[in-house]
């Protein structure tokens, strides 16, 4: 929450890949704690669970595809320069066949290198693509907030086997968030990142140790506490420092 005037006013937070899973679960913790929330997923028509939402009189649900610069200039459009107290980057892919590249038949290189290209268009291009674009709207907030979920997968300090493109693409937007943070503390727009912990979703799989409601609450915690001192930074879901 911030203030504003001696008034307590509603933080608005703007979330990506809202439509199940961490995001989902995001809005609905957000939600309980007095925010604002503008969701948004490549197809709202079809975001049952989210839909179901739209009692709460707090929630917008909007389209939007981290990978397509067209439709991040309609949200741009449709936001009409409305302050946006935070985003949280959400949204990303994971594909578990991806590894070492191969030498293969033409049509499974072809398909290792969609995976690729598409990790990174989602996972690093895509946070970068929606932060910039809402800029000048958390210009207007009074204590902007830039929080990209992450993993520690990503972590050069934990480097370990098996989902490379994953892996990499992490890494990449780690530095990409780090240097963003850097470019933008003059202008007052804290930039972080956060593992959300071993969690039950469709990425994690059943035998994760958290649940998601568990795991956006303490995100949703951290993102509430950010301050200027914590730009640049890479946090567990808890709040404790991650190693780069």
């Amino acid at each position: 929450m911030s203030t504003t005037g001696g008034e307590r006013d509603a933080d608005t937070v703007l979330i990506t890949g809202a439509s199940r899973g961490i995001g989902l679960a995001l809005v609905q913790q957000l939600l309980r704690d007095g925010c604002r929330v503008i969701a948004t997923c490549r197809a709202p028509e079809q975001a049952h669970a989210l839909q179901t939402l739209l009692a709460s009189a707090a929630l917008e649900i909007l389209p939007l595809d981290v990978v397509d610069g067209a439709s991040v200039a309609r949200l741009v459009e449709a936001l009409g320069g409305r302050r946006v107290d935070a985003l949280v980057n959400n949204a990303g892919v994971m594909y578990r066949r991806d590894g070492l590249p191969a030498v293969v038949d033409a049509d499974g290189q072809a398909r290792q290198e969609a995976e690729w290209m598409d990790s990174f268009a989602s996972n690093t291009l895509g946070p970068v693509r929606v932060a910039v674009a809402l800029k000048a709207c958390l210009q207007r907030a009074p204590h902007p907030r830039v929080l990209t979920v992450s993993s520690q997968m990503g972590s050069l300090a934990r480097a370990g086997t098996g989902s490379l493109a994953y892996r990499c693409s992490k890494a990449a937007v780690n530095m990409a968030m780090r240097s963003l943070a850097q470019e933008w503390r003059d202008d007052g727009i804290v930039v972080t990142l956060c593992h959300p912990g071993w969690v039950r979703t469709d990425m994690g799989g059943s035998d994760a140790a958290l649940s998601v409601a568990r795991s956006a609450a303490d995100i949703a915690a951290l993102l509430a506490r950010l301050g200027p001192d914590d730009s640049g930074r890479f946090f567990d879901h808890d709040g404790r420092p991650m190693p780069w």
